[in-house]
This record gives structure tokens, C-alpha cells and sequence, in this order.
């Protein structure tokens, strides 16, 4: 039997393996926020990364990507359903990233459905995965997100010091590409063995910023 077709599990092609969770930056342009072509670079990079590390046939995306949702538009049907399916929710860590209401609601989404599926399998892995984007002494991490480390064996010191933008910016396209290639792994790997369980999306209908003081850990 293979992984993609496990008791109670739809098809690889059938639900996105990651949820890409990132702070974009706003315009000056009221409602606005402006999609960073750098996430954009990463994000399909990884998608390719994972079709070859599985067998999703690609044709749904394998990762979900908030490409500019309009400031007051909370939560619209495609991207609830996206927080309620995938496999492991990817928080991308920067500045911008730990001060955003948007992030801190999807963060309480996922946490919620973690939650709700160890009611049944306590002993589950987490299918978190946080990657970074800038240098970790850029930001301060929000309390309830330190549990889930962005260290881990086998990822270059480079990364760990400068985040996956700062190997752009600096032109290191090996060292990025070997980078991506290895939270790839991490992504299926932990996506195999988390088998997190779908969730109704009226779970997340009273969802809250976990990032803003006095709300972070109350989820």
C-alpha cells in the first residue's frame, strides 16, 4: 500500500501537501498588500521540490499561496478549506511575519486542527515545519510559536544565520537550492508521518490573532 492511498486519506493530488503561511508587506495603496516576488521564487522552487519527493500528479497545486487577499477580507472559502486539508502548515518566519494579525489567525487555525486531531492520535508528530527568512535576530518569535524550531540537522550554517532571503540577496543559489530541497524532505517526511486529519472548517470560524499580547498560548 502505498502513501498516498492510506485508510482515510485522499490522494496526493487531491489536497496540498504544505500551507505557506508568510507576513506579506503592505502598499501604500488602500487594502493592499504586496505579494513579495522573493516568497513567490521560494514557494514555487518548493512545489517542485515536493511533486518530485511524491506522488502528486500536480494537477491541483501542491502547496497553498495567499497571493494578496484584500486587508478586510477575512478567510475566504479557498483558504479555509486550504488551513482544513493540507499535510503541514510551513510558517515562514520574519519581522513581518511575527507581527501580522493574518499569520496569527492561520497560526490559531492550525494549531486548532493539531489539536483536534490528538484528541483521537495523542501521540502524533507535530506537522509543523517553520522555515526562516531572515536572520533569527531580526525578529521576535511570538511566544506560542517557539515550541516549533526552524533548526534542525543536516540545514547549512549559512541558512540558520541569514534565512532563506538572505541567500538570495547574497546571491548563494546553491546553498538556497540545497535548502529548499532539504525542508522539502522535512515537509514529506513529517507530512508521512504526522497523517493529520482533515478538519471541519467551522473549526476556525472564531479564529483569533495568537500573536497579539494576552491572546498567545489561550488557543
Amino acid at each position: 500500500m502505498t502513501e498516498s492511498h492510506l485508510p482515510g486519506r485522499p490522494a496526493d493530488s487531491e489536497v496540498p501537501y504544505f500551507f505557506h503561511s508568510y507576513g506579506q508587506m503592505h502598499s501604500r495603496a488602500a487594502g493592499l498588500r504586496v505579494l513579495d516576488e522573493r516568497q513567490e521564487k521560494f514557494h514555487e522552487l518548493l512545489g517542485q521540490f515536493v511533486l518530485q519527493l511524491t506522488t502528486h500528479e500536480g494537477t491541483t497545486p501542491v502547496g497553498f499561496f495567499d497571493k494578496g487577499i484584500p486587508l478586510g477580507v477575512e478567510w475566504e472559502k479557498n483558504l479555509k478549506e486550504a488551513l482544513a486539508t493540507c499535510r503541514v502548515f510551513v510558517p515562514v518566519y520574519s519581522p513581518q511575519y511575527c507581527v501580522s494579525r493574518w499569520c496569527g489567525m492561520e497560526f490559531d487555525g492550525f494549531l486548532r486542527r493539531q489539536a483536534e486531531h490528538h484528541r483521537s492520535e495523542p501521540y502524533t508528530v507535530s506537522a509543523i515545519v517553520p522555515v526562516l527568512w531572515t536572520s533569527p535576530g531580526r525578529f521576535a518569535l511570538p511566544d506560542v510559536a517557539r515550541p516549533f524550531q526552524y533548526h534542525g540537522s543536516g540545514l547549512d550554517e549559512e541558512y540558520q544565520h541569514m534565512g532563506l532571503r538572505g541567500l538570495m540577496e547574497a546571491g548563494k543559489w546553491g546553498v538556497f537550492r540545497r535548502t529548499v530541497w532539504r525542508i522539502a524532505e522535512r515537509i514529506v517526511d513529517v507530512a508521512t508521518a504526522a497523517q493529520l486529519k482533515s478538519c471541519d472548517v467551522k473549526l476556525f470560524d472564531d479564529l483569533r490573532n495568537v500573536f497579539a499580547p494576552g491572546t498567545q498560548g489561550d488557543s
